[in-house]
């Protein structure tokens, strides 16, 4: 712990009491107060994207970014050899429940968007060329799907793995013509507005990295980036949904929480949905059994084609639930 010790006495705090909590975090005391000490993954082409993070939440007073404390020399890191390591208030978690952390984790992530959000014109022409591509390797997956199932059931006794594909077909239809559809909406949004949103971005947004006082936390901010707001939702639900969890419902049902901190526009909305039903982590596990690629056991295989199949089977919902939403409001005005 002597490492540690010369860590904290950089912030002028004398450790009464460390603790390590994990391979990264130590619990530390003075008497008084408890600090959190995180060893971080940061490197030297990473910090200082982490750096300016906590410029923004200064200028923009983002209360829900977990403030660091500054060094004596009034610096927000200290390192040591490759090592960076920062200091912040240690904050007991008090679990509000699965309803109540949606929505505050929406809430948290929505003004943090909406704050840093900055609109740029940009020529959308290569974009609106991507996504064709795009339509075309989904065309691609679902000839190479129907081939595969056509394989699997000339067997007389398939495997574990080539039952859940045949048994997930179906859906994966329906999955790949909705995403057609948005595509094609998509592009012709982005030929009217050329203009392209960027937000300061957490990077990897999850349950686990909100914390719940009297206020909600988001903490970690080690892959923070500036994009477009939808690539960190679409990420956080894609985590939630790869999991069974009767209450991913909750997920689209409270997404109004989120856009009243940060409304999105059309091609935002149409943008999510597809990054939610992009199917090339499926269609890279079949292609991975198909070639005895992977390293993977029969149960791992069934394992992760599962949950890649419940984020498609999420988004397809989820695209639904957002449509059927946007109707009745149009139908009541």
């Amino acid at each position: 712990m002597a490492v540690i010790e010369e860590i904290v006495s950089a912030y002028g705090v004398s450790p009464y009491h460390i603790k390590q909590v994990s391979d990264r975090l130590y619990k530390v005391s003075d008497g008084q107060n408890m600090y959190a000490l995180k060893e971080s993954k940061l490197t030297d082409r990473t910090i200082h994207v982490w750096e300016q993070v906590y410029h923004q939440a200064y200028a923009y007073n983002l209360s829900a970014i977990l403030p660091v404390y500054l060094t004596e020399r009034s610096d927000l890191y200290v390192k040591m050899g490759d090592l960076y390591y920062y200091l912040t208030p240690w904050i007991i978690d008090k679990n509000p429940g699965q309803e109540r952390a949606v929505t505050n984790i929406y809430e948290v992530l929505g003004n943090v968007h909406a704050k840093t959000k900055q609109s740029v014109s940009i020529d959308t022409e290569p974009i609106i060329q991507q996504f064709t591509r795009f339509q075309k390797y989904c065309a691609k997956c679902q000839n190479e799907l129907l081939t595969y199932v056509e394989l699997f059931e000339q067997n007389r006794f398939m495997s574990p793995f080539e039952l859940q594909v045949c048994t997930h077909y179906h859906v994966l239809v329906k999955v790949l013509v909705e995403l057609n559809q948005l595509t094609e909406r998509l592009k012709d949004e982005l030929a009217q507005e050329q203009k392209w949103n960027y937000s300061l971005l957490h990077g990897n947004p999850d349950l686990s990295h909100s914390i719940h006082d009297h206020n909600a936390y988001l903490i970690n901010w080690e892959e923070a980036a500036y994009d477009n707001a939808v690539l960190d939702l679409s990420l956080l639900l894609k985590r939630q949904a790869q999991f069974h969890n009767r209450q991913n419902d909750h997920w689209a049902e409270m997404f109004t929480v989120y856009k009243d901190e940060n409304p999105l526009t059309v091609s935002e909305q149409y943008l999510l949905s597809i990054y939610l039903m992009d199917p090339s982590d499926y269609i890279a596990l079949v292609n991975q059994y198909m070639t005895n690629a992977g390293q993977h056991t029969m149960v791992k295989h069934v394992q992760l084609l599962q949950r890649a199949f419940r984020r498609l089977e999420f988004g397809f919902h989820w695209t639904e639930q957002i449509e059927n939403d946007a109707s009745e409001i149009e139908s009541e005005t």
